[in-house]
């Protein structure tokens, strides 16, 4: 990332056409010299720090020549220059997340070859009475203070497909003149528009519709689940009335975007909800969410974002493993309290914006907070107020609620910050998850109720003879009373065959593993042992025990709540979780059994039955793929631990992985350290060995590239001697043979030529890609899968370059078809 200001040499490179300077940590005014560059088509700026005005000599910039200027998410200041409007060839226009004063519209709305126009945080007075940008595809007009009404020439915009019209001061209707559009979003969020909901809008739109904070009378049931109109004005004002003017509550506390949890003595109600809209069930709070992230790859279900043990060094990690993220507004309100001065407590952490994988870790999260409509935080940045990602930040503001009963708390993004260009739009990176975001929200008066105990008070009582009891019983189990019948009296919920429920005793399952006899092992790994278990009713389990070493020092209920999340996965490339049990130092995981036992039994032992063909190796790559990607990419899960050992295999011979979520469970400072085998070190991904010991989804991918080699070659990756001081490397061979063209050498000599060469040529190149010692240049499983479906060839993986490259056409024509080609259709 680039820091600093920029070079006025750069002013010097006179044929230069095309300067990316995006997503960095550039500062000072720009440079006067840039406006030399007479051949520049692009000039992209955005997301940066740079202030001071718009250079004046940039009128200089070939009006026939220039395409794309964008400065984004800046703090540049000062009158847009008018000059802009003489770039006649210009089609990328943004100005967005910025500091200047009035803009001239109507300059602008001339400029007749436009195709993205992107305006925020201006002063705009009201629409032109003309325009001419007919080829306009994006228009956003963002909190511009724009009044009047919405002017029907925008229904002759053909080719408009996105139009944000949001907080602003719009009124009136929605033209009829704009149901000839072929919109895929439009959002007019934040305005005084009212009257009926047009019937076609729903029809019409393709993705999404947020007329959400207007006027609007109640809309068509039709397209409910793009058309947001919730919350009104008067929904909110119909939450208030409902207090009668007799307020119920002194104080609130909202576990934001997670499921409820107790810190600090005070019970943080659950906010797990992904819609726009939603009203607690003691209407005592609601929150509204809108904007758009803008990429097909997230969308509302990412209004949560869970980060298991994101923040481990937090008092409060329940609290911050789960955040509430909106794409530009959130508001929280507080209904119902009672009159009086509050202390409004806010907590935060970066969990979003940290990946070195997906290229988050550039990413600039900045907005606005406001309380009772006063702007407390402006321009605020977690990362730079902490210093990093993953740490926690809190500040305490003071609010008065007045005779209305009702508490607003409303998070804003201004513009500033990551600002996602078009070209971007279609990315899974979660660059697109801007916006604000928060994981928690404490409110509690500054004064005495004189109306009886209030809910927290009735709720400290109630705490208080509960932990009475608590006590009596932790002493009870430390003298030894309770020890003995305890693994007797509780029971172990186990999923069935059929999915119903089955009840065990630990002491049950530790006597069907015969008390752990070495006997029942039947695999072992960086996180446990792993034992067959025989139930009387002639069911076979296999049971986890967790090393002790390994087991995090959490409370019950948080390792409980581990395994309860676990379970609830369900891939036919997993392994089944039936059901677990921690206390003390006995950690146990049930997981159903696999009759042909693991990937490593059936490849390398001597006195293996199984017969493994090409198509039964093919299929057990193309499984390991895709329950990776489940965990990747839908749950979010590193597995941290792929091996053969860890594979297992079912009567049919499908692939599961097992093992899978342990991090979650377990302390680990080092796993290639902690590692006693040298044989299984080679799975471990390079970076690991240089200090970076963090799982990450790329170093999954690095063990999936090693097992990919063997399980082609049927070859151990590392082969010691007896003496265990030398060994061959299949890594060293396969990097061997594919330097020299002769990758096919690889394949297991058993399979002879009854095999399919296409196949393992594209498993034996796509194993290569995956264990780069670059963990940026590995591949997402998303697109393993797609090369071993044949969807692509691994030649066609992507390495995180998103920008239009010069090719046979050169690089106007790789621009021309950026700008041509429609992001969202």
């Amino acid at each position: 990332m680039l820091s600093g200001q920029i070079p006025k040499e750069l002013g010097n490179l006179s044929i230069l056409e095309i300067m990316y300077l995006d997503f960095n940590e550039l500062t000072g005014q720009l440079p006067p010299e840039l406006g030399r560059l007479r051949s520049l088509y692009v000039l992209e700026l955005g997301s940066n720090n740079l202030s001071g005005e718009l250079q004046g000599n940039y009128s200089n910039f070939s009006s026939d020549q220039l395409a794309w200027f964008s400065v984004a998410g800046n703090r540049l200041t000062g009158q847009v220059p008018s000059f802009i409007a003489n770039w006649t060839e210009l089609s990328y226009l943004s100005l967005s997340g910025n500091d200047f004063g009035e803009l001239p519209l109507e300059l602008f709305f001339n400029m007749s070859n436009l195709r993205y126009l992107f305006v925020s945080d201006v002063n705009i007075s009201v629409f032109p009475k003309k325009a001419n940008i007919k080829k306009i595809r994006y228009l956003m007009i963002r909190n511009c203070s724009l009044s009047g009404g919405i002017p029907s020439y925008i229904g002759d915009w053909s080719s408009l497909t996105y139009l944000d019209l949001s907080f602003n001061n719009l009124t009136g209707g929605i033209p009829d003149s704009m149901k000839k559009l072929n919109l895929s979003k439009m959002f007019l969020t934040g305005n005084m528009l009212n009257g009926p909901v047009p019937s076609w809008v729903p029809d019409n739109i393709k993705d999404k519709a947020d007329l959400s904070y207007n006027n609007f009378d109640d809309g068509p049931k039709k397209g409910e689940g793009k058309l947001n109109i919730e919350p009104n004005r008067n929904s909110i004002r119909d939450l208030t009335d409902k207090c009668g003017g007799k307020p119920k509550y002194d104080s609130l506390y909202i576990d934001c975007g997670g499921e409820g949890t107790v810190f600090d003595g005070k019970e943080f109600e659950a906010d797990s909800a992904t819609s726009n809209y939603y009203s607690a069930p003691r209407k005592n709070w609601a929150y509204s969410c809108s904007g758009d992230f803008g990429s097909k790859t997230y969308d509302s279900s990412d209004y949560i974002k869970n980060v298991d043990c994101g923040v481990c060094d937090s008092a409060a990690t329940q609290l911050y493993n789960s955040t509430r993220l909106c794409p530009l507004s959130l508001t929280y309100y507080g209904f119902c309290l009672f009159k009086g001065n509050y202390t409004v407590k806010l907590y935060f952490a970066e969990t979003v914006y940290q990946s070195d994988e997906d290229y988050s870790n550039l990413g600039k999260r900045v907005f606005d907070v406001y309380i009772q409509g006063k702007r407390e935080l402006k321009d605020f940045n977690i990362k730079e107020m902490v210093s990093g990602t993953n740490k926690t930040w809190t500040r305490n503001f003071t609010a008065y609620v007045g005779d209305d009963h009702l508490l607003t708390i409303h998070f804003f993004r201004a513009g500033k910050g990551t600002f996602l260009e078009p070209r971007f739009f279609n990315s899974p990176a979660a660059l697109s998850l801007n916006g604000p975001l928060v994981s928690g929200i404490s409110v509690t008066a500054n004064f005495k109720v004189r109306t009886g105990l209030s809910p927290s008070q009735i709720a400290g009582i109630t705490a208080g003879s509960v932990f009475a009891s608590l006590l009596l019983s932790a002493y009870m189990w430390k003298m030894g009373l309770l020890q003995k019948s305890y693994l007797d009296d509780i029971t172990i919920q186990v999923q069935g065959d059929q999915g119903d429920g089955e009840s065990f005793t630990p002491k049950e399952i530790i006597d069907a593993t015969r008390k752990f006899s070495p006997k029942m092992e039947i695999g072992r790994g960086r996180f446990g042992i792993v034992y067959e278990a025989e139930l009387p009713n002639e069911r076979k389990l296999a049971v986890m025990k967790i090393s002790p070493r390994n087991s995090k020092q959490q409370g019950k209920d948080e390792l409980q709540g581990e395994i309860s999340k676990l379970k609830s996965l369900d891939h036919e490339n997993l392994v089944q979780l039936l059901g677990g049990y921690s206390n003390k130092d006995l950690h146990l995981l049930v997981n159903e059994y696999m009759q042909k036992g693991s990937l490593q039994r059936a490849l390398f032992e001597p006195n293996s039955t199984t017969t493994l063909d090409w198509k039964a190796r093919f299929d057990i790559c193309l499984g390991i793929a895709r329950g990776l990607k489940y965990l990747h990419e839908e749950k979010r899960i590193v597995h941290g631990n792929i091996n053969p050992s860890n594979i297992m295999l079912d009567n049919s011979l499908t692939a599961k992985l097992s093992a899978f979520g342990l991090a979650t469970l377990c302390d680990e400072e080092d796993p290639f350290m902690n590692i006693e085998a040298k044989e299984s070190r080679v799975y471990i991904a390079p970076e690991y060995s240089m200090g970076k010991a963090i799982d990450t989804v790329k170093a999954d991918v690095y063990s999936f590239g090693v097992v990919l080699l063997e399980i082609v070659s049927g070859t151990v990756s590392a082969e010691y001697t007896p003496n265990q001081e030398e060994a061959k490397f299949l890594l060293d061979k396969a990097s061997v043979l594919h330097d020299e063209g002769r990758i096919l050498d690889l394949v297991d000599q058993k399979l002879a030529s009854s095999y399919d060469r296409k196949q393992a040529l594209t498993v034996l190149h796509l194993a290569m890609k995956c264990v780069n010692l670059s963990p940026t240049l590995r591949p997402k499983m998303s697109e393993v899968v797609s090369v071993l479906e044949a969807e692509i060839s691994p030649q066609q993986i992507s390495e995180g370059d998103d920008t239009p490259s010069a090719n046979s056409g050169g690089l106007y024509d790789a621009f021309s078809r950026v700008l041509e080609i429609d992001p969202i259709s």
